[in-house]
């Protein structure tokens, strides 16, 4: 029962040493990126010309946003 758990402990520690490593290139060679929330206007734009179609107004409280990813800095 000793020698099972040694075994398996010693696996386990394998394992989190190599999850480890391969992190570390995969962060190297990834281009720094940065997120942004913008407001979907093609869809504010839909939204108000199906309102206005219908004689409606719509009023955005809160209006729908979408990500927007740009890297940080140019590598030129």
């Amino acid at each position: 029962m000793k020698r099972l758990s040694l075994v398996c402990g010693t696996l386990l520690l394998a394992a989190l040493s190599a999850g480890c490593t391969s992190t570390q290139s995969a962060m190297r060679d990834a281009p720094l990126m940065q997120r942004e929330t913008q407001i979907d206007q093609v869809y504010v734009a839909y939204v108000d010309g199906v309102a206005k179609q219908r004689g409606t107004r719509v009023v955005w409280v809160n209006p729908p946003k979408r990500i927007v990813i740009k890297p940080i800095a140019s590598t030129n």
